[in-house]
């Protein structure tokens, strides 16, 4: 089974997404059976990245 999810989680002074909670967030994903297949970027009109787009794959 695959899904997709978005990942935009950042600090809140900060436009930046936060990388130390998407860690967070793969190490939980993983525990629950998860495992990241593909990691994409998503950026802003003006180029900055504002989001990540993970490809999750199990095999339940």
């Amino acid at each position: 089974m695959q899904k997709v999810i978005e990942f935009n989680g950042r600090g809140f002074w900060s436009s930046k997404v936060d990388i130390e909670s998407l860690n967070e967030k793969i190490e939980q994903l993983n525990n629950e059976g998860w495992k990241v297949k593909s990691m994409v970027p998503n950026t802003s009109f003006a180029g900055s990245v504002i989001s990540y787009s993970l490809l999750l794959e199990t095999h339940k």
